[in-house]
C-alpha cells in the first residue's frame, strides 16, 4: 500500500482505528507541533502540559507502534484497517485517470479535473 493511499484510508476511516492506535496518532502530531527537534527551545512545561492532557505519551506499547515512523505506522494501520473492513472502506477512484480522488465522496478528480457528479 502506497503512503497516499494509507493516509486516506486512516483520515476518512478512522472509526476503525484502535484506542492505541488514535493515541499513537495524538502523540506524533504532538510531537509535530511541539517540534521537539528545535533543541534551542525549552519544551519542558509544554512537555508536562501535554503529557497531562493525553496528547503525549509514555506508553511502551503505542511508542513501539511508532518506532519505524509515522509512515510505516500509518501504512501498517491503514493495511489492518483495508483488510479487516473491505466491505465498509470505500476508495473513490476517478472512472478517467483511475487515481485516488481526495475523499469518498468527492466527485472530481485532483489529478485531471475530471468531474463525475451526473454519472
Amino acid at each position: 500500500m502506497d503512503n497516499e493511499t494509507a493516509k486516506y484510508i486512516v483520515t476518512h476511516f478512522s472509526n476503525f482505528l484502535t484506542e492505541k492506535e488514535k493515541v499513537a496518532i495524538r502523540h506524533i502530531s504532538s510531537t509535530i507541533k511541539l517540534d521537539l527537534t528545535d533543541n534551542s527551545v525549552d519544551h519542558t512545561s509544554s512537555i508536562k502540559v501535554y503529557k497531562k492532557a493525553g496528547w503525549l505519551t509514555e506508553n511502551k506499547e503505542v511508542l513501539e507502534l511508532l518506532k519505524h515512523g509515522f509512515d510505516s505506522f500509518e501504512i501498517s494501520v491503514a493495511t489492518r484497517i483495508f483488510t479487516e473492513n473491505k466491505d465498509k472502506v470505500f476508495l473513490n477512484y476517478c472512472p478517467k485517470c483511475r487515481q485516488l480522488a481526495r475523499t469518498p465522496t468527492a466527485k472530481q478528480c485532483r489529478k485531471c479535473g475530471y468531474e463525475w457528479h451526473d454519472k
